[in-house]
């Protein structure tokens, strides 16, 4: 008799371990990706890339595969400079099965428009002109004579349905993605150029009002054709600074 107590024990406590371990993968599966701050990655054909045949042959990437590399690692650097104000942040790339859906939503819902000004209702962002330092330093312009591309809702549902879903605030929306050549600062001496990594992007709350929009730019050396170090030099920055524009009109209550 007891050898029989001594067998169901341990089958009691099996069967006990697998009823937790079945409860907590329910638990993992109902969990819901929830954030205050959403961002919305561009869409794949808004890369505008022109860097040449170094980083093809360097990284052995074909277009398609840089362009899906700097659009997740973009929406990557995002999403940890943006968690450094609010923790956690709504990314389409943390599980991109359950979220597709809604992201091509996103993308049906939306159109990319020309503006000509920056907008940002920060206070502490003047609108005028603002050049900051070249050959790999933050520059960012927001003038009247520099065009940038911006996010414009077709749809007037989209935002409170996103608000509602995710349980989000501000929606960080990446609109285009240029890595350009720029010729005219050739360097006979040195055989170098410069290119820019220009990123425009969309800030609004969950009631549709706009936060802030415009593009930022970085520049690096055409000595750099790695994927990842053009990433690390960056996207980082440019990241940094689109994080500050939020931040900025972020109240304190909310934060």
């Amino acid at each position: 008799m007891a050898r029989y107590t001594n067998f169901i024990f341990p089958v009691l406590l099996f069967i006990s371990g697998l009823s937790a371990a079945q409860e907590g993968v329910r638990n993992t599966a109902k969990k819901e990706i929830t954030g205050k701050i959403m961002v919305v990655p561009f869409e794949p054909q808004m890369y505008m890339g022109d860097i040449g045949e170094k980083i093809y042959t360097e990284s052995k990437w074909n277009f398609k595969q840089l362009s899906e590399y700097f659009r997740h690692q973009l929406d990557s650097q995002l999403k940890l400079k943006l968690q450094s104000i609010e923790s956690p942040v709504v990314s389409f790339y943390t599980d991109s099965v359950k979220t597709s859906k809604d992201l091509r939503y996103i993308y049906e819902s939306t159109t990319i428009a020309f503006d000509v000004t920056d907008k940002p209702s920060a206070p502490t962002v003047q609108n005028k002109k603002q050049q900051g330092i070249k050959n790999g330093q933050l520059a960012v312009e927001a003038s009247s004579d520099k065009k940038f591309t911006t996010a414009k809702f077709t749809n007037k549902e989209l935002i409170p349905f996103l608000a509602k879903k995710y349980k989000s605030e501000y929606f960080v929306f990446i609109n285009e993605l240029d890595i350009k050549t720029v010729m005219e600062s050739y360097d006979m001496a040195t055989d170098t150029y410069q290119r820019e990594v220009t990123v425009h992007y969309t800030i609004v709350d969950d009631m549709s009002k706009l936060i802030s929009a415009g593009a930022v730019t970085y520049t690096f050396s055409s000595k750099v054709n790695d994927p990842k170090k053009i990433v690390s030099q960056t996207f980082a920055p440019i990241a940094s600074y689109i994080a500050a524009k939020l931040s900025a009109v972020m109240s304190p209550a909310k934060k």
